[in-house]
């Protein structure tokens, strides 16, 4: 594993992090301390969560396994988005909603059935900024994980339209009273990243972003602003949610929880005569991209983990292949 630097902060983290939004949720307990454990042992030391991944649960199950080694790990977690009432209830329902999928394996019916139980999981979230609530999320978060401070804490889709200035005032608090060493904002546009990049008396540390070989405009626009300023880049959403991944795959846990699947096979070249997966690809894009420090990606599996981490130690992206990809990636924009 390799790591580093993470903008102008102390801390150096691994060069893939782990994406805990399916621990808890589409991932049972046990076999998500597995994935944690394997991850850790395979040198991953940067774990993304928020309070709305598995009602909570995600943040539950990290504090379990990292609750004794808290120093060697760097924990991510979000304010601002969080679950319903009624995605409360529906959570009681999990475990046998767990095993109806299991039966359903194989039989043509799980992909679209997982599809749609994630898109009403999405559907039932909330926002709320104001800083009292903020505040007491950070409480319960820090309950969750089992420890008295978190590494990075992140907006989660703000809206342009909150008072930002108390937000900040809030963080900033927070910040003094050590209970976050860092914040920053996780964002999807191109115009709400160019104005967190225009605020430095905001003292954002790190901006989580979509990173891809289809966000080009966010690669050449935002990216160098970020370096400049000494903003640490989180590049997620490696996978394009799941269209990199060939069709023929069958890997619903890695495909579908994001919504329906459309593969997008036109990068097929990037694998090469089997040199790489076509999932390990879109991973070595984002790690050769400039200004990224930590390529985030969703794992869910031991074999997830491992395939991960393997995409680091094969031949880079050549230069041709590079250039192949901006080509493309401008003509399906």
């Amino acid at each position: 594993m390799q790591y580093r630097k993470f903008g102008s902060t102390d801390l150096q983290p691994s060069a893939i992090g782990l994406g805990a939004a399916p621990l808890g949720s589409r991932t049972g307990s046990n076999e998500s301390i597995e994935v944690l454990n394997e991850a850790f042992d395979l040198g991953i030391t940067f774990y993304d969560t928020a309070p709305s991944y598995g009602q909570g649960e995600s943040e539950k199950i990290i504090g379990k396994v990292f609750e004794k080694k808290r120093d060697k790990v760097i924990i991510t977690t979000k304010v601002g988005r969080y679950p319903t009432y009624a995605l409360h209830m529906a959570a009681k329902f999990k475990p046998l909603a767990r095993k109806v999928l299991q039966k359903l394996s194989g039989k043509g019916i799980r992909q679209p059935v997982q599809s749609s139980v994630q898109t009403f999981i999405r559907s039932q979230t909330k926002s709320n900024f104001q800083p009292s609530t903020l505040s007491q999320s950070v409480e319960e978060s820090l309950r969750r994980l089992r420890c008295d401070y978190i590494d990075l804490l992140l907006l989660h889709d703000i809206p342009q339209s909150t008072q930002i200035d108390k937000v900040f005032e809030l963080l900033k608090s927070l910040k003094q009273q050590g209970k976050v060493r860092y914040y920053g904002v996780s964002a999807s546009s191109l115009e709400e990243t160019l104005m967190w990049l225009e605020h430095p008396e905001w003292e954002v540390s790190a901006l989580q972003l979509p990173v891809n070989l289809l966000r080009l405009d966010l690669i050449d626009r935002c990216l160098p602003i970020a370096q400049q300023r000494g903003i640490a880049v989180i590049g997620r959403e490696p996978l394009v949610r799941g269209k990199l991944i060939p069709s023929t795959v069958n890997d619903t846990n890695r495909l579908t929880y994001l919504g329906s699947h459309q593969s997008d096979d036109r990068f097929a070249f990037l694998t090469g005569n089997n040199i790489r997966t076509m999932a390990q690809a879109g991973l070595q894009f984002v790690y050769q991209t400039e200004g990224v420090s930590v390529v985030l990606t969703g794992m869910s599996k031991v074999d997830h983990v491992r395939e991960n981490v393997a995409a680091l130690k094969l031949p880079e992206l050549t230069p041709q292949e590079m250039e192949m990809i901006r080509s493309m990636s401008i003509c399906v924009a």
